[in-house]
């Protein structure tokens, strides 16, 4: 590092750094942060505040504290809109959301909600069990009818804007034979007009989808899922769902969505 030992100050002016009131120096109201030449800084500081705002261009490091051997512990990121802490660098507003079921039995081919929590199907006080279309993937609109109430325990309402960054899930079946399990997480929209179509489920929205194979009561799979779409809307509704490609052996299933609030 430099040093301003025996250098006169018009050697010195254009590293030295002040607030641009150089009338009033630090006062109660926010002053940049300059050069001695007048080049402003990212820096504002008041008597009781301490801002720091890009210049010219957002950085995914805007900001950053480390420690002594160089480990971002923290990091405004202002190019994402995002702070991460750590030594993982995780969302600092990072949640886990969960579906899961016990003993859902399924038809062969089709797409089975999950509870959002925890659900069992097992026995006359169980969820019932609702399904939304035998294709390739999930139906993308659903309408429950008479049965809208069960859905309630079937669905996560978004109450901020999200993003998806990863979903894993764990599955076993309750029987020896070998059977491919696959499981997909969708958005929908979710009417909210006040008429007879509020809770019906439109413009599903595939986020992610994983499978499973060879599985049996006597293994649990656990499978990282691929993310197809990442943004989930205030207010959009999340849904979880399991198939069994196989056969009709009973699911127990755990899937966790790792997400943060944007």
């Amino acid at each position: 590092m430099g040093s301003l030992v025996g250098k006169s100050p018009n050697e010195t002016y254009k590293s030295l750094l002040k607030v641009s009131d150089e009338t009033n120096g630090i006062t109660t109201s926010v002053s940049q942060i300059e050069d001695g030449e007048g080049t402003a800084t990212c820096l504002s500081v008041s008597d009781d505040i301490l801002k720091v705002k890009p210049q010219n261009d957002n950085t995914v490091t805007t900001f950053e504290v480390e420690n002594t051997s160089g480990t971002n512990l923290l990091t405004v990121d202002t190019t994402n809109d995002c702070v991460k802490t750590g030594t993982t660098q995780t969302y600092v507003n990072t949640q886990i959301l969960e579906f899961s079921a016990y003993r859902l039995l399924p038809v062969a081919g089709r797409h089975y909600f999950v509870p959002c929590a925890s659900g069992n199907f097992a026995g006359n006080l169980g969820l019932a069990e609702l399904y939304a279309g035998d294709g390739t993937d999930p139906d993308t609109t659903y309408d429950a009818g008479a049965t809208s109430d069960d859905l309630i325990p079937m669905l996560f309402l978004a109450p901020y804007n999200l993003t998806i960054d990863g979903v894993k899930f764990m599955v076993s079946t309750d029987t020896d034979t070998d059977t491919t399990i696959n499981v997909h997480l969708y958005k929908f929209t979710m009417t909210n007009a006040g008429g007879t179509s509020d809770g019906d489920l439109s413009s599903g929205t595939l986020l992610a989808n994983g499978q499973a194979t060879a599985v049996d009561r006597n293994v649990i799979k656990t499978v990282s899922a691929s993310i197809d779409s990442s943004s989930v809307s205030a207010n959009e509704v999340i849904a979880c769902f399991v198939e069994n490609e196989t056969n009709t052996d009973d699911i127990i299933i755990k899937a966790q969505v790792l997400y943060h609030i944007n």
